[in-house]
């Protein structure tokens, strides 16, 4: 009698559980999925803001302070060059905020020359941005919804 109602208890114990746990699972996300291209640029992106770290690093070792955007791109174009030729070939940098096509730039060099921020934002529909500082460390964000 005793071992039935220690069964019984542990049947419906489970069932119980079972019954319950649908509340804990997880929400299928009902924000709209980035797309296979959107993947890409952000990507490109983030190599391209590497590529920037990398020179304002090699532009503080040989002139002593970081550099605003057209003075990094004079003083280290084969860095550039080799992101480009690497990455998008057809792609001609220009000057801010949008520095090459459907990538808009804020480089914000302190007034001292020992650090900067930068932001590299997708231009079109700005759903995300890629950011740093002179500590090289790279965020990537997305608005709110």
């Amino acid at each position: 009698m005793k071992e039935r109602r220690i069964i019984l208890s542990t049947v419906l114990l489970v069932l119980a559980l079972g019954i319950l746990t649908p509340q804990f699972a997880q929400e299928p996300s009902t924000g709209s999925e980035k797309t296979d291209q959107q993947k890409l640029q952000q990507t490109l992106g983030m190599g391209l803001v590497r590529t920037i770290n990398t020179a304002e690093v090699t532009d503080r070792i040989q002139y002593g302070s970081y550099a605003p955007w057209p003075n990094l791109l004079a003083h280290q174009q084969e860095k550039f060059n080799h992101w480009r030729a690497t990455y998008s070939p057809e792609a001609t940098f220009a000057g801010m905020p949008e520095i090459l096509p459907g990538y808009s730039l804020r480089l914000n060099v302190h007034a001292d020359g020992q650090g900067y921020d930068l932001r590299l934002q997708d231009a079109k529909s700005k759903k995300w941005a890629v950011f740093s500082d002179e500590s090289g460390v790279i965020w990537v964000g997305e608005p709110l919804q």
